[in-house]
């Protein structure tokens, strides 16, 4: 199931594909910029059913690619989870990680990985930041008088700006 919210492409925009990955909830966030800097925003979450860990992937793998058919971005960006306690959680965000990759390359889109403090480095100035500093810095530095998206959305649209901040290219942003 997608769960979003926001308008479609324009020409003259370079779009970004924000994504944090997760087997029970894949959050995305697709961020068009141009030269003058961050213009509008799209953001959901992929649920996938409970059950089989292949059908759940394959479910993710087919939401990423639905967002990519619908948002056409440019390219995609993905929080590389940081983990070193828990080797099955690492495991299953790796899997997730995964199907959002084979969904960027089956429409031969590059992909960017950042981890999760340099995302919060980029977004708030802090790498030690609270999920909830980085959403407010994110609203603020977006000019949004709210940013009403869920966490995970949240989450996924930091990683899209983190991306714009540090990895876009901006003369292709230019109209």
């Amino acid at each position: 199931m997608v769960e979003g919210s926001g308008p479609s492409n324009d020409a003259d925009q370079y779009v970004i594909l924000g994504v944090d990955p997760g087997l029970n909830a894949t959050g995305w966030g697709v961020l068009w910029v141009n030269a003058a800097g961050a213009a509008r925003l799209a953001w959901g979450v992929l649920r996938p059913p409970r059950g089989e860990r292949g059908m759940r992937l394959l479910a993710i793998r087919e939401g990423i690619a639905a967002v990519i058919a619908e948002h056409q971005p440019l390219t995609v960006a993905i929080e590389h989870p940081f983990l070193k306690a828990n080797v099955r959680t690492a495991v299953a965000l790796g899997q997730a990680q995964a199907a959002v990759f084979l969904a960027a390359a089956e429409k031969q889109l590059p992909v960017s990985e950042y981890a999760p403090r340099e995302v919060k480095q980029a977004v708030s100035g802090d790498g030690n930041a609270e999920k909830r500093a980085v959403q407010e810095a994110l609203r603020l530095r977006l000019n949004l008088a709210e940013l009403d998206a869920p966490a995970d959305a949240a989450d996924a649209l930091a990683v899209a700006f983190c991306h714009y901040l540090l990895g876009t290219p901006l003369e292709a942003a230019a109209p």
